[in-house]
């Protein structure tokens, strides 16, 4: 048994529940979903693979506290940048430029991975992604009409659809480096997209 070192059993057990979910997050940056088993789990954290049962029933509970803690500041960024008092298409190309700067930083590499995998993650999984998400979504999908406002023969669902389509590429991309010309294209493209001058000539931020 792994000699307690915290002050006490609550901030033990709540030590080893972060070094878990960081094991985790390298597991699925460096394998994918399928890599993250418990044993493999419990080699890098130094438990037994029995003991990681008082942290979770099985990997996709584990997956979602590591969901929550990784994905809670970001969604909450992400929904302040689109709705704050800027004009929405700014909102929008804003919002664009984190989610670029996110899929090229080193840490987000473990989100980028579970990202790629999506279409072939357990059904219970997707769910998970997608409630984290909603409120993100919501987000976008009023800043979107909010922005296509003046352009009544336009569909807001459909700019949403395609605006999807381009982020989720944009960041793919991004995973391998956000250089300039990515980073302007995709910024010029949205706000193409939106019914707005595409004038960015494209510095990496």
């Amino acid at each position: 048994m792994p000699r307690i070192s915290a002050t006490t059993v609550r901030e033990h057990h709540d030590a080893q529940h972060e070094a878990i979910l960081d094991v985790v997050g390298e597991l699925l940056a460096e394998h994918g979903y399928e890599g993250i088993e418990f044993s493999a789990i419990g080699r890098r954290v130094g438990l037994a693979r029995n003991s990681l049962y008082r942290y979770a029933r099985d990997r996709d509970e584990l997956l979602g506290q590591w969901l929550q803690r990784a994905f809670e500041p970001a969604m909450s960024s992400a929904v302040t940048l689109l709705t704050n008092e800027r004009p929405a298409a700014e909102r929008v190309a804003t919002w664009l430029d984190a989610q670029l700067r996110s899929a090229a930083s080193p840490r987000d590499g473990a989100a980028t991975r579970l990202m790629a995998e999506f279409d072939r993650l357990p059904e219970s999984v997707r769910q998970m992604v997608i409630e984290g998400h909603r409120p993100v979504r919501d987000a976008l999908a009023g800043a979107v009409r909010e922005a296509l406002a003046d352009q009544p023969d336009r569909d807001p669902l459909t700019a949403l659809a395609l605006l999807d389509g381009l982020v989720s590429a944009a960041t793919r991309l991004a995973a391998d480096g956000l250089n300039p010309r990515l980073h302007a294209e995709t910024r010029n493209a949205v706000l193409s997209m939106l019914g707005r001058t595409p004038s960015y000539g494209g510095e990496a931020q």
